[in-house]
């Protein structure tokens, strides 16, 4: 039952992330939200970042990976393992790029970067709650990851992915993040 209400609550966010990205009004509210990121003490004295390559119902994160680069900070982005683990590698130049069966892009090769050397991780998802929680795409990944991470997990949310309190079924394994972006 949990599954299903998970399954139809992550629909209902993407058709209303969808509906704001779409907005005009929509790139005034991520400006903030990036200024809001690029003055965060935790983001300014991290050294590598871990961030996703966005795809189109998510917030654009190549303004993160942009101002993260130009500011000297090493750029890492996510690769998937075998049992929902993932992998994050240096992206650079030279990283090659790949479409996976998810409709995600995902470096071929590179230089894989411990877990321990990441500094602040900018954590993607559908809807975050106040308290911290997150609901997630569905795949457990960054649960999976987020388990025994001890840099920094920042969330950035728009005004539709942000709740007072989860609206969804918080489960045993579902990770918090440490600092929501809003």
């Amino acid at each position: 039952m949990r599954n299903k209400v998970k399954v139809a609550f992550r629909k209902q966010q993407l058709e209303k992330i969808h509906h704001f990205l779409g907005q005009p009004e929509t790139s005034a509210t991520l400006q903030h939200l990036y200024q809001q990121l690029f003055e965060d003490s935790d983001f300014l004295k991290a050294n590598v970042i871990g961030v996703t390559l966005s795809m189109a119902e998510e917030i654009p994160t190549q303004p993160i990976i942009t101002f993260a680069q130009a500011h000297q900070k090493q750029v890492v982005v996510p690769r998937t393992l075998p049992k929902r683990q993932m992998a994050f590698v240096v992206l650079d130049e030279t990283t090659r790029l790949e479409r996976t069966k998810f409709g995600t892009q995902e470096p071929v090769g590179g230089t894989v970067v411990a877990k321990s050397e990441i500094d602040a991780l900018i954590v993607p998802g559908l809807a975050f709650s106040r308290d911290h929680y997150r609901l997630g795409f569905g795949g457990g990944y960054y649960d999976r990851f987020l388990a025994d991470f001890e840099g920094m997990s920042i969330a950035v949310a728009t005004p539709p992915q942000f709740f007072e309190k989860a609206a969804w079924p918080i489960e045993d394994f579902d990770m918090k993040v440490k600092k929501i972006i809003h």
